[in-house]
């Protein structure tokens, strides 16, 4: 029994797979023995949304399938922020532990809120079962533990509770960014110190984690929940000042290129719809920000697969984005287009351009999925007015430019909105992280 659970992610996958498909002919069956005419059957299953495999437990059912998720969140930030950093070098019996529990408690959470802790239509669980079983297929071919990762988690946040969630990932990530940090710089945590690459004769310090870059996701993945949890129109001069203290952290200690660069985008972001909230309204300007994730693909996809180091336009963008261009060209011009993903596991290749690595490593029809639920997410957000939840997607979609986080479910929490897009919620549902508005109380005549 215990073997199970310790099977590994294609045991889990599996189990939400089949529980799904059960979960369908539930649906279906539930449907189909209620009264009504045929069509009013099909509706029923088309609209209605029940929990599969029974009723039993009600509201409290939904409210355990939201601690299930925090749960989950909260484990993998401990996982990657804590036991993920450097400390495994000195004390790696301890890390190696608690990493592999952590691994069964967040996977496990996720697959039992899914199959049996979460309200679904018949529409919505196909949808999302169709979303599934493509980037499972696409895993079984490129092994590719964080994409699927991030495909569990957004799936999982369908119908959760978002804000309480995301304090608790905040408070689990701050402290142990804080405990490595400090660990490293009182020297129990190892860390790495270079000079930086450019050959000022500045010294980059990981602050214990395994790479300057993972040291400035862990940054940005910070200010993007502290921003989310504080929302654009609450913000004051103090937030702000938390940011550029943050930004000049990320610039002077890991000198992190792309962490730097979008987390002063997202200061920039901040600071415009903080003071001028109505840019975002018209309807264009909704438009154009919905498209970033295509527009950035093509300029990705293009800029690499015509790379010329002679070209000067394309070569100043090469070197602003730190040479992603010129690794792009490499990969996508030596090797060939698989549709499901594959793994190239021992070609050498070096690709941190999220868009161009799920291009060649997760297939056309990944992509297609991913960045297309995305878009649809980011033109829902702005529609409803959640500025300070698209101002992070698009902060994390300028991060995919030079990195391959905006995957991981740790670092860019807009991950959990997707459920609107994925399960074709209406618009009335999209999520965001903001507050709910407080209840007024009746007036005693």
């Amino acid at each position: 029994m215990l073997d199970f659970f310790a099977s590994g992610m294609y045991g889990r996958l599996d189990t939400l797979l089949a529980g799904w498909a059960l979960g369908l002919c539930w649906l279906a069956g539930l449907a189909a023995v209620k009264g009504g005419t045929l069509r009013e059957k099909a509706v029923r299953f088309w609209r209605g949304e029940e929990f599969l495999f029974g009723g039993w437990g009600g509201e409290a059912r939904a409210e355990a399938g939201s601690w299930l998720f925090l749960i989950a969140v909260v484990a993998l930030q401990l996982d990657t922020f804590f036991f993920n950093s450097l400390l495994r070098e000195s004390a790696a019996d301890v890390c190696s532990v608690f990493a592999a529990i952590n691994d069964v408690v967040y996977c496990w959470a996720l697959v039992l809120k899914m199959v049996l802790f979460t309200r679904y239509s018949g529409r919505q669980l196909g949808a999302g079962f169709c979303f599934f079983f493509v980037l499972r297929w696409v895993y079984l071919n490129n092994h590719v533990y964080w994409m699927i990762l991030g495909v569990l988690f957004l799936l999982a946040a369908k119908d959760v509770r978002l804000r309480r969630t995301l304090k608790a990932a905040l408070a689990a990530s701050a402290v142990s960014f804080a405990a490595v940090a400090l660990g490293s710089i009182a020297g129990w945590v190892p860390t790495l110190r270079t000079e930086d690459f450019q050959g000022s004769g500045r010294m980059r310090d990981s602050f214990g984690y395994g790479w300057y870059n993972t040291t400035g996701a862990v940054l940005l993945a910070l200010c993007l929940m502290y921003l989310c949890w504080r929302q654009v129109k609450n913000l004051r001069w103090y937030d702000f000042g938390v940011l550029c203290a943050v930004l000049a952290f990320c610039h002077l200690g890991p000198n992190s290129r792309a962490a730097t660069v979008c987390i002063a985008l997202l200061l920039v972001l901040a600071v415009v719809l903080r003071f001028w909230p109505g840019i975002a309204r018209p309807a264009a300007v909704r438009g154009l920000a919905a498209a970033v994730p295509l527009l950035a693909f093509g300029v990705s996809m293009l800029g690499s697969w015509f790379y010329d180091p002679e070209n000067p336009v394309i070569h100043a963008i090469d070197i602003l984005l730190g040479g992603r261009m010129r690794l792009g060209n490499e990969v996508l011009t030596q090797t060939h287009l698989a549709i499901a993903g594959q793994g190239l596991w021992n070609e050498g290749f070096i690709v941190d351009n999220y868009y161009v690595y799920l291009w060649v490593y997760g297939g056309p029809v990944a992509s297609l999925l991913i960045w297309g639920a995305v878009a649809l997410l980011l033109w829902r957000l702005l529609k409803k007015g959640a500025v300070t939840e698209s101002a992070c997607l698009l902060a994390m979609l300028a991060h995919a430019m030079m990195e391959g986080h905006f995957i991981w479910p740790c670092i860019n929490v807009t991950l959990w909105l997707l459920p609107v897009a994925v399960y074709l919620l209406p618009q009335a549902r999209t999520p965001d992280f903001a507050p709910l508005p407080r209840r007024k109380e009746p007036q005693a005549n």
